[in-house]
């Protein structure tokens, strides 16, 4: 398949239309090939960590820890939520569908990025005050779940509940990660 039609499959999923799953082969070396969307947007934001740190780091810690703590929150967060996935995916026999999960949420998180580019520029201009910007981070974030319990619904055919299930360990696994790095350091947890 093309890349725009893969694109156009990323799109449709941001925006919740189901058909968008169609966009997507779910072989394993297509979902493998689609890793290199978040390795290569990734590094795009790091940036944006100097102008706009984690809450909770936002004063009094040198830009090499937070980071190091941004990197490793990464890392972790991906590894822990696609063990757990596949877990799942195993646990519901659905595990060779976690191949199209991989590919449709990389591919989805190229469209997730161009959405929150403009948002991740205001934070780091300072156009608005931190407060409201937490706020407007946390109703974005809270919006991309809701695109991920999209893709689960559709590319392992679970029923809605199941599927905000996983959506949630996925949610579990980010948060933990954060947890786990902040107790390493003895930062408090703002949340």
């Amino acid at each position: 398949m093309s890349i725009k039609t893969k694109l156009t499959g990323a799109f449709d999923l941001l925006f919740l239309f189901g058909r968008g799953i169609n966009a997507f082969s779910g072989a394993k070396r297509a979902a493998l090939r689609s890793l290199l969307i978040p390795a290569a947007l990734f590094p795009l934001t790091l940036p944006f960590t100097y102008f706009y740190p984690p809450k909770g780091m936002e004063s009094g810690y040198p830009y090499s820890q937070i980071l190091a703590t941004v990197v490793a929150q990464a890392a972790l967060s991906l590894v822990f939520s696609l063990l757990l996935v596949a877990l799942l995916a195993r646990a519901f026999n659905r595990l060779g569908k976690f191949w199209l999960f991989m590919e449709a949420g990389n591919w989805t998180a190229l469209a997730m990025f161009g959405v929150s580019l403009p948002l991740l520029l205001a934070a780091a201009c300072g156009w608005l005050p931190r407060e409201e910007m937490d706020r407007i981070f946390v109703i974005v974030q809270c919006y991309f779940y809701v695109v991920t319990g999209c893709i689960v619904f559709r590319s392992f055919r679970l029923n809605w509940q199941l599927s905000i299930f996983i959506t949630v360990a996925i949610l579990f696994a980010d948060q933990t990660a954060w947890d786990l790095l902040f107790r390493l350091q003895g930062i408090s947890r703002p949340w």
